[in-house]
């Protein structure tokens, strides 16, 4: 069976030889034709090259002779014997038996899905991939699973003849139906692989109100990838599917009747619809109308020519006779070139003086731009001096008022020691119970002189006793009484030197534990001292290491960090960051608070996914053992911040047109970092000031306004205000500890930072003096507190000692005197013992008052030096005062002068855009008059004159011209104008004629070749269909024949028939019967159908072809020999897929093999 496949070569009617030598002639004949084209056309581009370069009008090319108005009638089909291409045919199936052909790997179909189409509520049907059988009884639906396809695949209803319309189609009581087709899409061929696979979904929706609708699927997860009508389109033609070809889908009222009701005309239309010839002829049938129109057109311009001559003729006779005009205005036209540059060069001097203006601003705005710079700088400085100034005022204020409250604390100290002491004066202290409360002092002092004295009376009676005694016991006793004497004298004082060391002890403790304090106070403020030098002294490495590096800025070790970064494999995008390497601040005013605020964020990255921030902390962590180090001041790795890359409009939000912002002082030079500072410090509306007071005026002037209801400000001495009109907050903005971030200089950062490096270093010095003192004074209080000790511990030791002895030498006075001495030796004891308590409450009396008065001193000492230095810190103010108003006014002058250079620099900017913008505007006028000069006088004419003198020249001239032509009688300048414009015209005329019949020619040339090409295609394939179809309607003994008449677009299909009869004679009589489709019985009209479609089928490359009832006629013999071709056919053909519907069983024919399917449809449900 003859077939079309790329893996062999289909089989051909004619021998091996006949083909061979029929595609050579062909094939010689094409490239001869081409050659000639080419030919042709390289002499045709040559003539127009030549055209081209010269002036004068190209001659009129004669027109050829074209004889391609003759029809498809000339081409005559090549005569074969049927003999020789059934031949041939039949030794073409021989070599191929057995051969299987491939299976399609895309357009075929693998299933059909249906929901509420026709009679179907829901049917899926799965299809083989080469052959298959759909039966059923009638009704079960086999026909509208076959016009379902032609539905899905783009056809229309009514060639379906199944109703009007598709609403039509859709099942009685549903309100739409749908149709799911899956097709194969894989293999070399296939759509869009990347986007469809393995599979293309193609679902089509039907409404009522006959809308309908495409939607193709991924066959994996059912997205939607399209829902147009040209995707369709796409996918048919990438797989040669024309579903409105009846070779396609022949439906169940074409099988029945196209043999039938055809006539040969409608045979010979369907044979070239079906393989598509008829469409290729309409296309050559189109391009012939606009090739006649092509005709049309140069005939009428060709026609214009003789008047075209006729009238450049007549113009160049009358110049001939204005020969002596012609050299006037030659002369005029030398002048006219002349004026012509001329006034470019006026204008070229004019835009000269503009740049040179151009060029003086830029000197004096650079000139300005400098001094604007060195006074922005030196405001800076003076502004943290006046920082640093206020800052010692308030520690002036704070210094002052503990001053004030030690004074006035010392003062009610004094107050409350002189009532103490007067108290003390009148009366003992009342914590002394044991002692005559409330005695008057002078009372006690009375009983002591009174007990003294009877001391003395009772010290006389016992030393005039004693002298009764005898000498040696007179002497003892008198050595005995002194010893008493001496004793208990010893031990009173002691019993007094023990208070007193004990409080002077409790005393000089105190002072040394004050005295450590300060030390411990001193040694605190070295180290905080210390650890800003080391501060310091890392900002000046850092700002150091800028200058090579601005990486630096942002921390330690970052080379590494960004080369690791670099090196890693993210999942969406390399981290963002730092941040701050796309930031710049305009204004360095504002360094410090902008550092503050933004810093922590500046020193970061950002990244577009989870997994990547983890990958990147992981480095980050990795180098942080390595030596990186934030530039935030902190050992702690900074937040990776995730943002999504959203790109939106901020401007809307933007405040920066009622104050100055942070956003207003930055520039930022990339998109996704200046949202992510947007989102998180909402730089666009957060307020800067220079002052505190400033940001206070300015944020009740906008809520006074009403402008904004919630205000947020900065201001550079590092103070926050926010709130709204009725609720406010402010405080202190910490200071940012991090590197130095923003510079403009780096050289005055550096030499800043290392002055305030001195000046920490002096005042480290300075403390560490004020230490030494501190703990010479500790170490001398110290050793005074330790011999206290020492005093009090050999006293607290002595007295039991002395008591001891004391009470032994009391007993032997008592021995050796009598009762009486005895009793006065008591008394005297007695008395003795109220004196000395006496005396030690008259002590303790008098040495608090004297502890009283030495503390009434010190705090008169106290209130004197605290006033002394309260007296001292006034000066000292002043003087800061004095200082700080002279800052202020050097600021104010300082800021004045950087406004008046800025305000320089604005005006010679302006100065120098408009010159520039005259610049501009003359350099256009001079290229646009240097254009019109140029096509007024190609090259350029210099002249000594000036533009005037020129128009005037110009002006003469143009009146001896005039007054020439006015004596000739003709006007020579629009003579030769019209002169130009007539051979112009002429010309343009003459190349258009000749280039459309070079194009002509070449149109008919192309077209002859394709017709040619065509009746040789339409040849080939009736060729290869009438031997298919002899060859297949020899199968059940029919000799079919198919006879083309092209020249009259007939197809004839006649079939013969042989009947033999006997004589009585028994001789045996044969007759050949001829049969027109329409005298062919049932079953030979199905044979010959299924025969005349296989032998089309076998030209198409279409890989679907469906036939409905396609064996409705045929006896059991023929359908079988039917069956079987149709399954040959099937399994021979490469990438082509069969879908048969027959209302019968498939009893009696063998169907086996992986290539052959049969579909049973359910039986018809009557109720539904």
């Amino acid at each position: 069976m003859a077939r079309a496949g790329a893996k062999r070569p289909s089989p051909s009617p004619q021998s091996d030889a006949e083909d061979g030598e029929n595609v050579r002639a062909r094939e010689i004949k094409r490239v001869k034709r081409e050659n000639h084209v080419d030919r042709s056309q390289e002499e045709e581009d040559g003539d127009d090259s030549s055209d081209a370069s010269s002036d004068s009008v190209p001659d009129l090319e004669e027109e050829e002779p074209s004889d391609d108005d003759s029809s498809m009638d000339e081409y005559e089909e090549v005569q074969f014997k049927e003999d020789a291409l059934v031949k041939a045919y039949e030794a073409a199936r021989k070599r191929q038996k057995g051969y299987v052909g491939a299976t399609s790997e895309g357009g075929v179909l693998k299933s059909i899905n249906l929901v509420d189409f026709m009679c179907h509520r829901h049917l899926t049907v799965e299809f083989g991939h080469r052959m298959n059988f759909l039966v059923g009884h009638n009704g079960s639906g086999k026909s509208a699973v076959l016009t379902a396809i032609a539905i899905a695949l783009g056809g229309k209803a009514m060639t379906t003849g199944r109703g009007q319309g598709l609403k039509d189609l859709i099942r009685k009581g549903a309100d739409k139906a749908i149709i799911t087709v899956v097709m194969a899409n894989s293999g070399p061929r296939a759509f869009k692989p990347d986007v469809y696979d393995p599979h293309i979904v193609i679902e089509r929706t039907i409404s009522l109100t006959g809308a309908t609708t495409y939607r193709f699927r991924a066959s994996r997860d059912g997205r939607i990838l399209a829902n147009k009508r040209s995707e369709l389109t796409a996918i048919c033609e990438n797989f040669n599917i024309n579903i409105d070809s009846p070779l396609t889908i022949l439906t169940q009222d074409q099988a029945r009747s196209f043999l039938q009701s055809s006539d040969p005309g409608q045979l010979y239309k369907f044979f070239l619809k079906g393989t598509q010839l008829s469409a290729l002829l309409e296309t050559y049938e189109s391009s012939m109308q606009n090739i006649d129109q092509i005709n049309t057109h140069i005939k009428r311009q060709t026609e214009a020519v003789p008047a075209l001559k006729e009238k450049v003729d007549t113009l160049q006779r009358k110049l001939l006779a204005s020969d002596a005009i012609l050299k006037q205005k030659d002369k005029y036209k030398t002048v006219l070139d002349q004026l012509a540059w001329s006034y470019v060069t006026d204008k070229e001097q004019a835009r000269d003086e503009y740049q040179e203006t151009v060029n003086v601003n830029n000197e004096k705005m650079e000139q300005a731009q400098n001094e604007a710079h060195k006074h922005e700088k030196k405001l800076i400085k003076i502004a943290e001096e006046i920082r640093q100034t206020e800052k010692d005022l308030d520690n002036f204020d704070e210094n002052r008022k503990p001053l004030q409250k030690a004074v006035q604390d010392a003062k009610e100290k004094v107050k409350a020691e002189k009532k103490a002491i007067g108290e003390l004066d009148v009366s003992l202290e009342s914590t002394k119970p044991s002692l005559i409360p409330q005695d008057d002092i002078n009372t006690i002092k009375d009983d002591i002189e009174t007990d003294r004295g009877g001391l003395q009376i009772l010290q006389s009676k016992i030393d005039a006793k004693l002298r009764l005694n005898a000498d040696a016991q007179r002497d003892e006793l008198a050595k005995l009484v002194d010893a008493r004497t001496r004793h208990e004298e010893f031990l009173n004082k002691l019993k007094k030197d023990k208070p007193k060391k004990q409080q002077q002890q409790v005393e000089k403790a105190a002072d040394l534990k004050l005295a450590r304090v300060a030390v411990t106070e001193l040694e605190n403020e070295i180290e905080q001292k210390k650890l800003k030098a080391r501060n310091i002294q890392g900002k000046i490495t850092n700002l150091q290491g800028q200058s090579i590096n601005r990486l630096s800025a942002f921390g330690q070790g970052l080379d590494n960090v960004m080369k690791d970064i670099q090196r890693t494999k993210w999942k969406h995008s390399p981290p963002l960051g730092p941040l701050g390497m796309y930031v710049k601040l305009e204004d360095m005013y504002y360094r410090d608070i902008v550092q503050a605020v933004l810093g922590q964020n500046l020193c970061t990255f950002a990244v577009r996914d989870v997994q990547d921030r983890a990958t990147l902390t992981e480095i980050l962590r990795r180098h942080s053992r390595g030596g990186y180090r934030p530039g935030t001041g902190s050992f702690q790795l900074p937040p990776i911040l995730l943002h999504g890359g959203d790109r939106f409009d901020y401007k809307r939000g933007d405040q920066g047109h009622l104050g100055p912002t942070i956003l207003s002082k930055l520039s930022v030079n990339n998109e996704d970092v200046l949202r992510l500072l947007i989102t998180l410090n909402r730089i666009e509306r957060t307020f800067l000031a220079r002052t505190v007071q400033e940001a206070n005026n300015e944020m009740k002037r906008l809520h006074n306004n009403r402008v904004l209801d919630f205000v947020n400000y900065y201001s550079a001495d590092h103070q926050q205000i926010s709130g709204t009109n009725s609720s406010k907050t402010s405080g202190p903005v910490s200071q940012w500890r991090g590197n130095t971030l923003f510079t403009r200089d780096l050289g005055d950062d550096v030499k800043q930072a290392q002055d305030d490096l001195k000046r920490c270093e002096d005042q480290i010095q300075e403390l560490a003096e004020k230490k030494l003192e501190a703990q010479q004074k500790v170490q001398m209080l110290d050793k005074e507190v330790k011999d206290l000790v020492a005093q009090i511990k050999k006293i607290t030791n002595s007295m039991p000692t002395v008591e001891q002895k004391l009470d032994d030498i009391r007993r032997q006075l008592s021995e050796m005197t009598s009762t009486e001495m005895e009793n006065w030796e008591a008394d005297r004891e007695e008395r003795m013992r109220q004196i000395e308590g006496k005396e030690i409450q008259l002590q303790a009396h008098l040495s608090d008052k004297e502890k009283r008065q030495e503390d009434l001193k010190r705090y008169q000492r106290d209130i004197a030096d605290r006033q002394k230095e309260l007296d001292e810190h006034t000066p000292q103010r002043t003087k800061q005062e004095k200082i700080l108003t002279v800052l202020v006014q050097q600021r104010s002058d300082t800021d004045n002068k950087r406004q008046h250079y800025e305000g320089a620099v604005q005006t010679y900017q302006t100065r120098r855009d408009k010159a520039t913008a005259e610049v501009e505007s003359l350099d256009k006028q001079i290229e646009e008059w240097s254009r019109q000069a140029r096509a007024f006088c190609p090259v350029r004419a210099y002249s000594d004159k000036t533009t005037a003198q020129l128009a005037q020249e110009r002006t003469t001239l143009d009146a001896a011209i005039k007054e020439a032509e006015k004596q000739l009688g003709v006007d020579t300048s629009h003579l030769a104008s019209e002169l130009r414009k007539a051979k112009t015209l002429l010309k343009d005329v003459v190349q258009n004629i000749n280039q459309m019949r070079r194009l002509n020619k070449v149109f008919h040339q192309a077209m002859r070749t394709r017709r040619t090409w065509w009746a040789d295609s339409r040849n080939n394939i009736a060729v290869r269909a009438k031997t298919a179809f002899v060859v297949f309607e020899s199968l059940r003994d029919m000799d079919g024949r198919l006879d083309f008449e092209h020249k009259k677009e007939k197809l004839s299909l006649v079939v013969t028939s042989t009947t033999r009869t006997e004589n009585a004679e028994g001789e045996l009589t044969q007759r050949s019967h001829y049969k027109t489709p329409k005298n062919l019985s049932g079953g030979e009209r199905s044979f010959s159908t299924v025969s005349f479609l296989l032998a089309l089928w076998s030209t198409v490359p279409c890989p679907i072809r469906a036939l409905d009832e396609w064996d409705v006629f045929l006896d059991h013999a023929n359908r079988k020999v039917a069956a079987k071709s149709l399954m040959d056919g099937a399994r021979e053909s490469d990438g082509k897929q069969y879908i048969l519907i027959t209302p019968q069983d498939m009893s009696g024919i063998e169907i086996k093999g992986p290539d052959m399917k049969l579909i049973r449809m359910a039986d018809p449900n009557r109720n539904q």
